[in-house]
């Protein structure tokens, strides 16, 4: 038996690990969230680098998850996951923000977003609540951008640029969300950062993003389904009981 480790693969031009991927693919099997959909949005998020930390804002980590919106995943699933005793620090306040009473536990918890296990976990359930808050609106499952969106914007900050484009998709993205395109500002203006970008280009932008990390993993996952359904990708043998 060869000891030879599996090789890491490219998406996007960006490289991964075995264990990530087995990560991602864990992670999609135990929600029913899109397998590809998760490759793809760590991809756009962080080229795979899980110690990513924005420029702007709290979100860090392989997803980018912000600081608050961490909180409320640890909160609501992290016994679910092992973390028992760190989802019970996280109390929620009256008007319904959470908190952590101690600041090394706060500080403990939100490093844990470099942990590429839990950071696919959470991505995944967070894209699995998005995506039936987006199809009770909508009344279709939710695609891959707008799932994208949802984890950019959060839900509600999603429904409604999602109205918006449905509504007039040329007006300005940054007028819908403009807590959003102060924190993206290369996603809602164009160069030169004076000119806002309409509904429409940015979801196009979005759906670009993804488009090539999304296609990548789906003809991956083809090569690699071939041999298990005894298909090669060598050219067939010439026949030799063939009859006059």
């Amino acid at each position: 038996m060869s000891n030879t480790p599996p090789p890491e693969i490219t998406i996007a031009g960006q490289r991964l690990s075995p264990q990530l991927m087995q990560n991602l693919r864990d992670a999609a099997a135990k929600t029913g969230v899109d397998f590809e959909f998760l490759v793809a949005q760590a991809s756009v998020e962080s080229s795979f680098y899980s110690k990513a930390h924005a420029s702007r804002g709290s979100a860090a980590g392989l997803f980018q998850f912000t600081g608050a919106t961490w909180l409320r995943m640890m909160h609501d699933h992290g016994a679910k996951y092992g973390y028992a005793d760190l989802a019970k620090q996280v109390k929620s306040g009256p008007n319904g923000s959470l908190s952590v009473g101690d600041p090394a536990t706060q500080e403990r918890i939100l490093g844990l977003r470099q942990d590429d296990r839990l950071s696919a976990l959470f991505a995944a359930e967070y894209a699995k609540a998005n995506g039936a808050r987006i199809e009770a609106v909508t009344g279709h499952k939710a695609n891959a951008a707008e799932l994208h969106l949802a984890h950019l914007l959060g839900p509600n900050g999603a429904i409604r640029f999602l109205k918006a484009h449905e509504d007039n998709e040329r007006q300005a993205a940054a007028k819908v969300v403009p807590a959003a395109a102060r924190q993206n500002p290369a996603l809602f203006y164009a160069r030169g950062g004076r000119t806002a970008k309409s509904v429409a280009a940015v979801y196009q932008k979005i759906q670009e993003r993804l488009d090539l990390p999304l296609r990548q993993v789906a003809e991956l996952e083809s090569e690699q389904l071939r041999p298990a359904l005894g298909l090669s990708d060598l050219p067939p043998r010439p026949r030799t009981d063939r009859r006059a």
